[in-house]
């Protein structure tokens, strides 16, 4: 059997650790057929857990394949979603490594493409992935289509391009301004890129502080990068007080999740 690749264990980890976002991700994964088998019955299990913790766009993807005539038992109707609290003052480290482009090739786009063309954005955000190696300009297209939507993802991606100046420009204040809308929206990795940006001053003004705030949002969400990262923080006192008994404990959070600096920083004060 093939080893699962990182996305999906890392979805499939906290999908039944009870995270809606997980779920809603997983069930996502299994309707498309997006680096898994395509197998409707487990989309509709993970849609189903995900909107009864009222994940709103769960609960509208079940709408949509109950009207497409799929066995849909209890749908749930959402709360209306809290609005995101607004961000810390804001305004090189590089993004997070080239996170877009997955380890295994996804599904072929003949799937996909309809569920773009329809308006779903984690079709569209899965679509772009496929064709940012070859087509890098339509990538950025779909990745478009689905922020417009609010999709973070699809946010995220939009400020990995601009970041990088993969088919576009590259554009510092923009890819600023997307991570800040997906981070806004809770994606880790967002966080993390956001993070990096205003500790290296990029897209804005230098800010330590906000730097930290922004880590200390994704460690808490269990990201190995910016648990790495806050913890060089805190290790030299930088943005927070100097606190190496908690540089310690994040550097091992990391390490035990396989960041390789991580395991490196831990081994040198553990030395």
């Amino acid at each position: 059997m093939a080893r699962e690749n990182e996305v999906v264990t890392r979805n499939r980890q906290a999908a039944e650790a009870g995270d809606p976002a997980a779920q809603f991700n997983l069930g996502n994964m299994y309707r498309l057929g997006y680096q898994v088998e395509r197998d409707v019955s487990l989309a509709v299990k993970w849609l189903l857990l995900a909107a009864r913790q009222n994940h709103a766009e769960a609960a509208s993807v079940l709408r949509r394949m109950a009207a497409e005539g799929i066995p849909i038992e209890a749908p749930v109707e959402p709360k209306a979603p809290a609005a995101p609290t607004a961000p810390v003052g804001l305004v090189r480290p590089e993004p997070d490594p080239d996170p877009l482009i997955l380890p295994t090739p996804p599904t072929d786009p003949a799937v996909l493409r309809p569920e773009a063309e329809a308006g779903d954005p984690a079709a569209q955000v899965a679509l772009g992935n496929l064709l940012r190696p070859t087509d890098p300009r339509q990538a950025l297209r779909w990745y478009a289509a689905a922020a417009e939507l609010n999709d973070a993802r699809g946010q995220y991606a939009l400020g990995v391009m601009h970041d990088l100046g993969e088919g576009v420009a590259r554009d510092d204040r923009k890819a600023f301004g997307w991570y800040r809308k997906a981070a806004a929206q809770g994606l880790t990795e967002a966080q993390f890129n956001l993070g990096n940006m205003i500790r290296s001053g990029r897209g804005g003004e230098a800010d330590p502080t906000a730097a930290a705030a922004w880590y200390a949002k994704a460690a808490e969400a269990g990201d190995a990068s910016a648990e790495c990262a806050l913890a060089t923080l805190y290790e030299t006192g930088v943005g927070v007080p100097k606190d190496e008994p908690r540089a310690l404990e994040l550097y091992a959070q990391a390490a035990e999740q396989g960041d390789a600096e991580a395991q490196f920083n831990l081994a040198n004060m553990l030395r």
